[in-house]
């Protein structure tokens, strides 16, 4: 239950990052890959707007969450778990952002929904006996010799 909840916390902070980003960089105005200038604006937008600011404090506990789930579950059973930001980030572009999100992209939010609750539904977290750390085999080790 704690990976579950850990994961959730994930994907909400995640979600919140995305939610930020996207405000802040409404006030930056479209990117133009062809002008230099540009590619320095957009490295300095970071430190100057407290959205993208902010965005980027949540991404990282995003980052740190997720890394703490990875050491008590399966990547096949927290990285479908943290989709979850795809349902969140819905609701926080509609109410927050003022954008119009279609039925289409509700029923494509919704699959994703059902997919990680047949991944949840199973229960299993950890696979036993994986490998907790993965290394070269054990004739590569020179061990036995």
């Amino acid at each position: 239950m704690r990976t579950f909840v850990v994961l959730v916390f994930a994907a909400l902070s995640g979600a919140v990052a995305e939610t930020l980003f996207s405000y802040g960089m409404r006030s930056f105005g479209e990117m133009d890959w062809s002008k230099p200038s540009r590619w320095i604006d957009l490295l300095l937008v970071v430190p100057r707007n407290p959205h993208v600011l902010v965005g980027v404090i949540f991404a990282a506990g995003f980052f740190f969450l997720y890394l703490t789930a990875l050491s008590w579950a399966d990547l096949s059973y927290a990285m479908p778990i943290t989709a979850l930001s795809f349902l969140f980030a819905a609701i926080f572009a509609r109410v927050f952002l003022g954008e119009q999100v279609s039925w289409h992209r509700w029923v494509g939010t919704a699959l994703i929904v059902a997919g990680i609750m047949l991944v949840v539904l199973e229960g299993r977290q950890r696979t036993p006996g994986a490998a907790a750390r993965p290394g070269p085999p054990e004739e590569e080790t020179g061990a036995g010799r």
